[in-house]
């Protein structure tokens, strides 16, 4: 896998990278929730 070299102008694979980041902290965040939710249903 070849890496094209990095342009000042590149905006848009760091813009892809903002986005990729920005969703996995948002299914990290989601994860937790649900697992917090779950042992809150279960032990009370």
């Amino acid at each position: 896998m070849s890496v094209p070299p990095q342009r000042p102008d590149d905006s848009v694979s760091v813009l892809r990278l903002v986005i990729g980041v920005a969703l996995l902290v948002a299914l990290i965040i989601l994860l937790f929730f649900g697992i917090g939710y779950g042992i809150g249903r279960v032990f009370v």
